[in-house]
């Protein structure tokens, strides 16, 4: 069938490093978990940045926020919501009627074979999923089945789209795998991969044997899905689970992996908490440590190259965060833990929104996800300053916190600018209107879609302008 158009995935990233700043004051990182995507610092920052999910480089280091959003620069688009589909056993059709029953299709048998699977898949009966496969295959379903279980798939759909073809008796069809996690309410199957519940997407061979039918390969299907490949879908991944995340990676991310796991519940805490004052909870945080091979091909390698890790919603029914373990890896614990809080910023301010286009307030993306990521510093006691500091001696002073959106040919000065500025903004807010009014604030824009003066009129009872004009100030007082 035609291939279907699917829009570019909703990424929050970091920048890369700055030109080499003469030394500076070295910037107090608050140790905790940190989410989206952290930055390393780069050599070329002033005084030890620290990385958020942040820039790979230096700037992007203390620019954490900007780099695991993969949001910078990149337009989160959100499916419609269907009706929740649960995943309901249902009676499968028995392969081999009765004389006197009318005889299955080849393609209803398949289906019923199709329905038996992922009521296996969900149950945990590893045996009931390989039932239909050939033996060839067995090694990749059981992969498929270890990893999905492992990451506490509650909801399932294994669905036949489109015309099956036939040679002989031999039949290829669109197979759609749709899947959800850790308790969220499961859309249903949509054609469109960009809507209804995450899928994988393949084309099944069917082979008949033994008066049933058996899967005997299964190859890309030709439909362009931002949500392949997935990380468990190849490859059997290694598991740290804990009360609030699941982080997986390759067996050669093992060592990682444990180290990550404390760090991230610990950043998990500290997320949890805007995301109950958000109305945003969520169910559990799953984090990939991705290989150099997988960060250049997982969920269609599409992340910036100057990002070490981002946020990514699953058609907006929860999300993935991956970062780029040997980027990530190699900075202190205290880094680590606030590009994991950066990240995780993303999914309580970003998940489950009914705003269909927020690429122009990336500033307010990368900005509160900074608030959160360098918890309980400020901004003023942050990375952020010394990058804002750099940057301001060679572009100049701020007019505004609301920078304008970034593009594929901003530098990495442009790209910090706004992580820092944005930081900042988040900060100024928060200490003259209150952290409440601020997360209302953040909520209306973000997450309810509304524009900047209007949301602030509501949550802030001031015109945008105003606001502006006083954190611009702001900022330069705490500079």
């Amino acid at each position: 069938m035609d291939e279907t158009p699917v829009p570019e995935p909703p990424f929050e990233s970091a920048p890369a490093a700055l030109p080499e700043p003469p030394p500076g004051p070295s910037l107090e990182l608050p140790p905790g978990p940190s989410l989206e995507p952290s930055l390393e610092p780069s050599p070329e920052l002033p005084a030890d940045p620290s990385p958020e999910p942040r820039k790979p480089s230096a700037l992007v280091a203390g620019l954490a926020v900007l780099a695991l959003a993969v949001a910078a620069g990149v337009v989160i688009f959100w499916p419609d919501r269907p009706e929740p589909a649960t995943a309901t056993a249902i009676p499968s059709a028995s392969v081999t009627p009765s004389a006197s029953a009318t005889p299955l299709t080849p393609l209803q048998q398949v289906d019923a074979l199709l329905d038996a699977q992922v009521q296996a898949l969900v149950k945990g009966d590893e045996a009931g999923w390989l039932a239909p496969v050939d033996p060839k295959l067995q090694g990749r379903y059981r992969t498929i089945f270890q990893n999905l279980r492992a990451l506490e798939v509650t909801a399932a759909d294994l669905t036949i789209d489109g015309e099956p073809k036939m040679d002989g008796a031999v039949m290829k069809v669109r197979v759609d795998l749709n899947y959800c996690f850790s308790g969220a309410d499961c859309p249903a199957h949509r054609s469109d991969p960009a809507a209804g519940a995450p899928a994988l997407i393949n084309t099944l061979t069917w082979t008949p044997r033994a008066g049933s039918y058996v899967i005997t390969a299964m190859a890309g299907a030709g439909v362009q899905n931002y949500l392949q490949p997935a990380p468990w879908e190849n490859a059997a991944l290694t598991f740290a689970q804990g009360k609030r995340v699941i982080v997986a990676g390759p067996k050669s991310q093992a060592k990682n992996v444990r180290r990550t796991l404390p760090l991230a519940e610990k950043a998990a805490a500290v997320a949890d908490r805007y995301g109950v004052q958000l109305h945003n909870e969520q169910p559990k945080y799953r984090i990939y440590l991705a290989d150099d091979k997988g960060w250049k091909n997982w969920y269609s390698g599409l992340a910036p190259n100057w990002s070490v890790a981002y946020h990514l919603p699953l058609n907006g029914v929860g999300s993935d965060i991956v970062v780029k373990s040997s980027e990530a890896m190699s900075g202190s614990d205290r880094e680590l833990t606030e590009i994991i809080q950066h990240e995780m910023g993303h999914a309580v301010t970003l998940n489950d929104t009914r705003n269909w286009d927020d690429e122009d307030d990336l500033w307010l993306i990368e900005g509160v996800a900074e608030y959160i990521g360098y918890q309980p510093s400020k901004p003023q006691n942050s990375y952020s300053r010394d990058a804002l500091r750099y940057i301001q001696a060679r572009r100049g002073a701020i007019k505004t916190i609301a920078l304008p959106k970034l593009t594929a040919k901003s530098d990495d000065l442009t790209v910090a600018r706004l992580y820092a500025t944005g930081h900042f903004g988040v900060g100024c807010i928060a200490e003259k209107f209150g952290e409440e009014k601020m997360f209302n604030f953040v909520s209306l824009v973000l997450r309810e879609g509304l524009e900047l003066d209007v949301a602030s009129q509501a949550a802030l009872d001031k015109p945008f302008k105003t606001v502006d004009k006083a954190c611009v100030s702001w900022i330069k007082q705490k500079l």
